[in-house]
């Protein structure tokens, strides 16, 4: 290979030219990095919501099958 600074001869694998110490290989640039695809996140914050309205739907539920004044004060509560 040839010096583009220079024009010396320097062997293929060489980094560095050995008549001006020019770089000889451009870098190669890194490939674009994967960016995490928005159905992943999406489909965890839906997972999520189902959980939360499930867990709510299931309180309300029990909160008509037990009567004691403990559940029936938390079902006010959370009823408000």
């Amino acid at each position: 290979m040839f010096c583009p600074k220079c024009g010396k001869m320097n062997p293929d694998d060489r980094e560095l030219c050995s008549g001006c110490n020019a770089v000889l290989h451009e870098p190669k640039p890194e490939a674009p990095k994967k960016k995490k695809s928005a159905a992943g996140k999406i489909i965890a914050l839906i997972a999520a919501a189902a959980v939360v309205i499930g867990g709510s739907a299931a309180a309300v539920v029990s909160c008509d099958r037990d009567t004691t004044p403990v559940v029936a004060e938390a079902c006010y509560i959370m009823l408000i």
